[in-house]
């Protein structure tokens, strides 16, 4: 019934325009027909009215039709135009169904159509009526054209004419209309900017999360994440992520990548951004097994797309730096020297240095790791007693004898200092300090700037290699006091040349499970780099690059961190919270 009703108005109007050329336009001729017809039609317009068939389709177009008829009856010279221009009139009518609504807050006729194919959650959104809007005046414009080309004379030939003038402006529908009805909506759903979805149920959810799909998130992502809800909705069910599309299947996948077991309240809190994903996880609230690197993605992949560009992650700045580069083979003996006061399974910067003695080794080097922490240094008194009475000789009878003859003979030395308030923890600076009677007192100027000699003229040049972990999520400007610090070093040295930098922003992340990804592709760096230093005498700067991307944004970083010290506060100690990063190979 209301299919008939919706339609019968173009059934009507294809009606009167068909009678109109058969009877060559004679007004008399033809004034039965219109007046049956449109009486129909009026009659279609109060049952629809009555019985409240929404369709903007059948208004319009009955009201074109209606004003016709009144003005066969009672304005014959514009009845007269009328029948000649039935199409037209079509045109003019399905125009005004598309311009005006909008205008007077009323929805898009396109709205009518897309609630159709969208859930609930999505229809009642801003996002979805302005993309309606959009479309709705694309089709006005289209109809715009179509009253143009309706009246173009395409032949002199007055059947030929009538044929052209009806189904070029079909053709343009057909053509630009359809596709954009297709492919623009899904296209819009990227580009628009919309507030936070929210939904009722779980089954709303999953419902809208396959057209929420931020697709320039999603690029090259494969994955299935199955969902085990319990509670208020016990839900089972997976989503599958491919190919920039999305779909929602019930029930349990039997290979999931990722698999989330939380209660349904507690879910469907986080999918509205009422309970923070972060803080919920940290709690143990609920439970990730399998790729949990997925929960860095999640809250973007789905949240609007105004939101999740709002949030862009830093990058640090290129490397603009000259590093030393030795022939190939030449680095055989490397000495770690550690001045970090942790042990390897809390040690950020220590774990990269592990992995970069790993590759170093299984190219051939002989590699001695020194703990700074357990061993004894005096303080500096800065009495120069190395300069004048005892040359070379410091004034302390500690283990820095031994440690600065270590130093002098490695071909590679490792200074490894985590970074304590923008520069080298105060054991580390310790031992540069002490380092002072390999130098003379002496002024030497080279390349515009003063320095001291070097005291052991027979040793020859080695290479030096930095890495310092921090807790912010940035290497511009948090590094520049310890960077400042090694590569003076690197510039004042007769003899020690700077060949690498590995600055890690953002270190606490990478002993979350959650962080895998970005660990392993540390590793891989770390380890690629020290077995590249000893084969080719050099260090790729992709490799620091690697280690300096700290891969999430600022503010989602500020959010875990507050989160996981929030944890802490007043209730545990961070050594016996913190998860560990035990190194299990040999050094």
């Amino acid at each position: 019934m209301k299919f008939i009703i919706k339609h019968l108005p173009f059934a009507g109007i294809i009606a009167i325009n068909s009678l109109a050329i058969a009877g060559r336009y004679r007004l008399e001729s033809l004034k039965s027909y219109v007046f049956i017809i449109s009486a129909i039609i009026l009659l279609n317009l109060i049952i629809a009215i009555l019985i409240k068939v929404k369709s903007y389709f059948n208004y319009g177009i009955s009201g074109i039709m209606i004003l016709g008829a009144f003005s066969v009856f009672l304005a014959p010279s514009l009845g007269q135009i009328y029948l000649k221009n039935v199409i037209t009139a079509l045109y003019v009518g399905l125009f005004s169904v598309a311009l005006f609504p909008p205008l007077f807050k009323l929805d898009p006729f396109t709205y009518e159509f897309s609630k159709k194919n969208y859930p609930e959650a999505i229809t009642k959104t801003d996002q979805f009526r302005k993309i309606n809007i959009i479309i709705n005046y694309i089709w006005a414009a289209l109809f715009g054209i179509c009253i143009i080309l309706s009246k173009i004379t395409y032949s002199d030939d007055g059947g030929i004419q009538v044929i052209l003038s009806s189904i070029i402006p079909i053709v343009l529908l057909l053509a630009v209309g359809i596709p954009i009805n297709r492919k623009l909506p899904a296209i819009l759903m990227q580009t628009t900017q919309g507030e936070q979805m929210h939904f009722e149920s779980i089954k709303d959810l999953f419902e809208a999360m396959p057209f929420g799909l931020n697709k320039g998130l999603a690029e090259g992502l494969d994955t299935i994440i199955q969902f085990h809800l319990t509670g208020e909705e016990p839900t089972d069910g997976y989503l599958t992520i491919k190919n920039l599309e999305c779909t929602y299947t019930g029930g349990t996948h039997p290979e999931p990548k990722t698999t989330i077991r939380a209660d349904s309240k507690l879910w469907l809190a986080i999918s509205n951004n009422e309970v923070s994903g972060d803080q919920a996880y940290i709690n143990k609230e609920y439970t990730v097994d399998g790729d949990m690197t997925i929960l860095l993605k999640l809250g973007d992949l789905f949240a609007p797309s105004s939101e999740a560009e709002e949030d862009v992650k830093q990058k640090p700045k290129e490397i603009d730096f000259e590093y030393k580069t030795f022939e190939p083979g030449r680095i055989k003996n490397i000495v770690v020297f550690d001045g970090g006061p942790r042990n390897t399974k809390f040690s950020k910067t220590t774990f990269m240095v592990n992995h970069f003695c790993r590759g170093a080794k299984s190219a051939g080097a002989e590699i001695e790791y020194i703990k700074l922490k357990d061993m004894k240094i005096n303080p500096c008194t800065g009495c120069y007693t190395c300069w004048t009475k005892t040359p070379g000789e410091c004034i302390f009878k500690d283990d820095m004898s031994d440690l600065r003859l270590k130093f002098r003979k490695a071909d590679l030395i490792i200074f490894s200092s985590p970074l304590y308030i923008f520069s080298v923890t105060g054991i580390m600076k310790n031992f540069l300090d002490r380092n002072l009677p390999n130098m003379k007192p002496y002024m030497l100027i080279e390349n515009g700037e003063t320095k001291h000699p070097h005291r052991y003229p027979e040793d020859r040049q080695q290479g030096f290699v930095v890495f310092s972990a921090a807790g912010f999520p940035e290497v511009d400007h948090n590094f520049d006091g310890l960077k400042g610090m090694f590569r003076c070093l690197h510039s004042h040295s007769e003899k020690s040349f700077l060949m690498g930098e590995f600055y890690m922003p953002g270190a606490e992340l990478i002993s979350q499970p959650v962080y895998g990804e970005r660990r392993k592709k540390i590793e891989l760096a770390c380890s690629n780099a020290g077995e590249q230093v000893v084969k080719e005498g050099e260090i790729n700067m992709e490799f620091m690059e690697a280690v300096s991307d700290v891969e999430i944004t600022q503010k989602k970083f500020q959010e875990q961190a507050d989160y996981f010290w929030e944890s802490l506060d007043g209730k545990a100690s961070y050594l016996k919270r913190s998860p560990k990063l035990e190194y299990t190979g040999d050094i």
